[in-house]
């Protein structure tokens, strides 16, 4: 088939940062949302250290000289206007209802989580809706504009200098937050009474990889972000079935590159998840069940209208928590940085909402959603 390299170059990569992001604990929905209630920060701290490691690694480049011989030259993400606000609103209320991204998404259903499937079906509705919203929300102004707006234009600063010092100040933030992070000394007891090969990978050396995964994504050509990996693999089966989507005109190596990287990550966590014995077909996370329903066909539901509200979130705003953060931060990109304060800010409060009165009983279930990897 034609561009097979580029399709298998793209699973690899989802593979690896699938296996990333289940050894950290990334893809466990007491992680996301122990993050939004600011109650457990491992992923966050996970986060800072991959964007300090891209910035850093490009930065370095940029100054030596070299960016362009080993193709460093990351893609930056365009400022959309308002369209950052609107698509973070809804991706923020999306995430904080179902505990995850769409990275995460398939990568649950990976690690045995099958309720999650049904986020996955949504992740793909909501797309085949942006599909026929589009040309609304370009007349309606909503989309339409695009502006390569960075922070080192604005500052008028050379972009190697400042990605430097930019990764610095992230890695500052990371121990910042491991600093203040209230799970750290409840992490270090369990970790006590797990062995070596069944425990999580330290955030330091997860964020490494994560951002050394996301250089070498950038030397390939491309840029590592799953929502545009969903969009690419959805319009990819639509132009098997004969039935192309306008938002994905054509198939070329890109769109199979970024159908492969979010097809990747589901036997990436896969793998890791029956290697550490962490497989288990959770129905409800324990967190889940103790602050908000017990019941498989309450998450089932919530799961499947957050996927639609993922996606349309990611589409319209123009990235998900990969895509607008993790990969997007180190190009400096003002645009990224409207999305992802827009979804973080209305994912703590939607959280908090959600929790409230009811953070006792996450905190409580905490140690079953660990005994589970929820």
């Amino acid at each position: 088939m034609e561009h097979t390299g580029h399709l298998l170059l793209g699973l690899l990569t989802g593979f690896l940062f699938g296996v990333v992001l289940h050894r950290v604990g990334a893809i466990r929905y007491s992680r996301v949302e122990g993050m939004l209630l600011m109650r457990d920060l491992k992923i966050m701290k996970f986060a800072f250290i991959a964007i300090a490691t891209a910035s850093i690694v490009y930065g370095t480049a940029d100054i030596f000289g070299i960016a362009t011989d080993l193709n460093l030259i990351p893609r930056i993400m365009p400022y959309m206007g308002i369209a950052h606000l609107i698509g973070g609103f809804m991706f923020g209320i999306a995430m904080a209802t179902a505990g995850f991204c769409p990275g995460t998404c398939v990568a649950r259903v990976g690690a045995g989580k099958f309720i999650s499937l049904a986020g996955v079906i949504g992740l793909v509705i909501g797309i085949l809706i942006y599909a026929q919203l589009k040309p609304w929300l370009v007349e309606v102004g909503i989309l339409g504009t695009k502006e390569k707006l960075t922070l080192y234009g604005v500052l008028g600063i050379s972009y190697g200098a400042l990605a430097v010092v930019w990764g610095v100040l992230f890695i500052i933030l990371a121990l910042v937050a491991d600093w203040f992070d209230p799970a750290k000394k409840m992490e270090q007891e369990q970790s006590q009474n797990q062995s070596l090969w069944k425990k999580e990978w330290h955030w330091a050396i997860s964020g490494i990889l994560a951002g050394a995964i996301i250089v070498w994504a950038t030397m390939q050509g491309e840029y590592l972000g799953f929502s545009g990996g969903a969009l690419a693999f959805v319009g990819w089966v639509a132009h098997l079935i004969g039935h192309p989507l306008d938002v994905v005109p054509k198939i070329n190596e890109t769109i199979l590159w970024h159908a492969g990287l979010i097809i990747g990550v589901l036997p990436g966590a896969l793998l890791s998840a029956i290697l550490t014995g962490t497989f288990k077909f959770d129905p409800v996370p324990p967190a889940f069940a103790q602050g908000v329903s017990n019941l498989p066909v309450v998450r089932m539901v919530l799961v499947f209208f957050a996927g639609i509200l993922l996606s349309l979130g990611a589409m319209i705003g123009g990235g998900c928590t990969t895509g607008a953060f993790i990969s997007a931060y180190p190009t400096l990109s003002i645009g990224s940085m409207a999305m992802s304060a827009t979804y973080f800010a209305v994912g703590v409060i939607t959280a908090n909402l959600i929790y409230m009165g009811k953070v006792d009983k996450f905190l409580q279930a905490k140690k079953q959603s660990d005994e589970v990897y929820d």
